[in-house]
């Protein structure tokens, strides 16, 4: 989500300065920190949000720690979160934040995004983007569907508006985008849909398994 967003800001004729800078990476993240303290009205604050749709799973074999994972699903509410608080901190007008609302509505269209980060206590083991990894992800609505990423990117560790953004994105972490289909091979319904009772997300392999939940419905 970050990327889109960064190119939908530089459509300004007062293109932003490029990040890498501590400087201006302080800057940044103070004025995000401001736009999450002055949520006004109606609107949750973004780290409510952010939790609302927001699991994590440690897994363990034994007393031996395997892998633990934390994931954002980017449910159309998180989206809507996101923007604003991204449109603030770079004070962007309401067209180019409508641009960017629309571009991420978009791809939710047509994707289940998660950003997910990952801890392995081997760095061998936190592979996830590798089409060999050790590790598999599946992404299963209850109704017997059960999807496989289309992609899954790695992200770079040094972004300050990541470990912003996603604040358990700590520095033992790796993190990734992941997209999943919106439909399965032979449903015509998406996913997820007016019935669905639950998204899970799942990661297993030969060191373990693990589940993350979002309930849609009792």
């Amino acid at each position: 989500m970050g990327s889109n967003l960064r190119s939908a800001a530089c459509w300004k004729k007062t293109t932003l300065p490029r990040l890498g800078s501590a400087a201006l990476a302080a800057v940044v993240i103070a004025a995000l920190c401001l736009g999450g303290c002055a949520a006004v009205g109606s609107q949750p604050p973004y780290q409510d949000v952010l939790a609302q749709w927001t699991r994590s799973e440690k897994v363990f074999v034994g007393l031996d720690a395997r892998i633990y994972l934390s994931a954002t699903y980017k449910d159309p509410s998180f989206i809507a979160s996101y923007v604003d608080r991204y449109a603030a901190a770079y004070k962007l007008d309401d067209a180019y934040k409508a641009a960017l609302l629309e571009r991420e509505k978009e791809e939710a269209e047509r994707y289940n995004e998660f950003f997910a980060a990952v801890y392995t206590p081997e760095d061998s083991w936190n592979d996830l983007q590798n089409k060999d990894s050790i590790w598999r992800l599946y992404l299963e609505d209850g109704t017997g569907a059960r999807l496989a990423p289309i992609s899954i990117t790695r992200v770079d560790k040094s972004d300050p508006l990541l470990r912003e953004f996603f604040p358990y994105f700590d520095m033992w972490s790796s993190g990734y985008r992941v997209k999943f289909p919106k439909y399965s091979d032979a449903g015509a319904e998406p996913i997820p849909g007016p019935s669905t009772m639950y998204l899970r997300l799942t990661v297993t392999g030969i060191m373990g398994e693990g589940n993350l939940l979002w309930r849609f419905k009792e």
